[in-house]
Order: C-alpha cells, then sequence, then structure tokens
C-alpha cells in the first residue's frame, strides 16, 4: 500500500525535496466540479488548461508528483492527453472517483498505489486520498453537499474504507474534501494538510512547502 518517497529512476537515487511535489482532486472532464468547489473558470477548457499551466510552472521535467487521486470523471481520452502534457514522473494515490489501478497506468501515470509514506524534516507523513479516519481536520460547514455523517465528508462510508488510514498522531496529506474559502476555513487539526488544487491557488504544494508547514505544527500553528 505505501512507498518511500526516495525513487530510483535511470539507476540513480533522487532525493531532492526541491523536486518533489504533491497535489489531488483535479477532476478532469467534471463539469459539475465548477460550482461544486466554486472554481473560477469560465468552462472545463479553460479549467484544464490553467491546471496544466500551473503544474509545469511549477513541477520541472525531472521532477516527481504524487496526485492524491480523483483525477478525473467521465472522458477518459480527454484525461489521458491531460497526463500526457504533464512534466516529471507522475504518481497516483488512487481517489474514490478514480478507475482501477491498471487503467489509470495506463493512462500515463508511472505509478499507481493507494497510499504513500515521506520522511520529511524528521517526520513520518502519510499520504491517502481522505483525511485521517475519524478525525477532524477543519470547519467544512460551508462546503456545498457537506455529509450529515459521524465524519464530516463520509470518510465513514464502507467504500471510502480504502482510501483513508487510521490516526496513530501522524501527519498526513490528502485530498478529497475540497477545503472551503480557498483552504482559509477554521482549521481543527494541524497535523493534516489539503493539497488538493481548491486549497492551493490549484498548483501543486512542494515538499520544501511541507517542511515549511512541519516547522509550523511544532510550533502550535494550525494551517
Amino acid at each position: 500500500m505505501f512507498a518511500g518517497s526516495t525513487l530510483i529512476k535511470d539507476g540513480k537515487v533522487n532525493n531532492n525535496i526541491k523536486k518533489q511535489f504533491v497535489t489531488s482532486d483535479w477532476h478532469v472532464s467534471h463539469f459539475n466540479v465548477l460550482s461544486f468547489s466554486n472554481r473560477p473558470f469560465k468552462d472545463l477548457h479553460h479549467m484544464h488548461e490553467v491546471l496544466i499551466n500551473n503544474y509545469n510552472s511549477t513541477v520541472p521535467e525531472d521532477g516527481v508528483c504524487f496526485f492524491g487521486g480523483d483525477m478525473g470523471m467521465g472522458n477518459l481520452l480527454t484525461l489521458k492527453k491531460v497526463i500526457d502534457r504533464l512534466n516529471g514522473t507522475k504518481i497516483l494515490i488512487l481517489g474514490n472517483h478514480d478507475k482501477g489501478p491498471n487503467k489509470m497506468y495506463s493512462l500515463g501515470f508511472d505509478a499507481v498505489m493507494y497510499g504513500a509514506v515521506f520522511h520529511i524534516a524528521g517526520e513520518q507523513i502519510t499520504y491517502t486520498h481522505c483525511p485521517l479516519r475519524d478525525t477532524y481536520r477543519e470547519d467544512t460547514s460551508k462546503m456545498k453537499n457537506n455529509a450529515n455523517c459521524p465524519n464530516w465528508h463520509g470518510e465513514d462510508r464502507e467504500k471510502y474504507q480504502k482510501f483513508c488510514i487510521p490516526n496513530w498522531g501522524q501527519y498526513h496529506l490528502h485530498g478529497h474534501i475540497h477545503s472551503p474559502n480557498s483552504g482559509q476555513s477554521n482549521k481543527i487539526e494541524g497535523r493534516q494538510y489539503d493539497v488538493g488544487v481548491d486549497a492551493n491557488n490549484y498548483r501543486p504544494v512542494s515538499f520544501s512547502s511541507l517542511e515549511s508547514w512541519i516547522s509550523l505544527g511544532r510550533q502550535g500553528v494550525k494551517k
């Protein structure tokens, strides 16, 4: 299920933290996400072009990006065309809207898995599509279609169990919740980071930024 953050490519170890990134919840070809997440795009083509351009201006050709799931819905040909235009090595952490591992691999990802573990700034960081199981991260009362259930976006549903893991006190990266207010909603738990595009100006998040987040967390600052 999990993989370390150090990759071997062409026989060489790549552990350059400045060239590794995370992102999530692109929702390629998903028309309803424009209104669901209040995205500032005039249509899907506009959204695709901005996401691609923002990505390629952030992730270099020799970079590595971990995608936290929900890459697209509907037209798989369009999704493949988008993936083919993206720089670097592309690793997918499966989300609830993605097809199976073999299909997603065939669309252009270099690896497909259900989760990952990174070691950054001396901390163990887990990464799955959903937030930690049974743990509140932020006030999502302004989020459209907020689930009326014990956990605020449905992660207690049986079908989501393979996309989330238990909380054992670790730092955790996730997507899935489309954080409202551009990610500025009130944070309840400071050890989790929504790396989805809606919360990060429609750009990937660098591992260097994650180092800063961990440093702030050690000081008790909730991001």
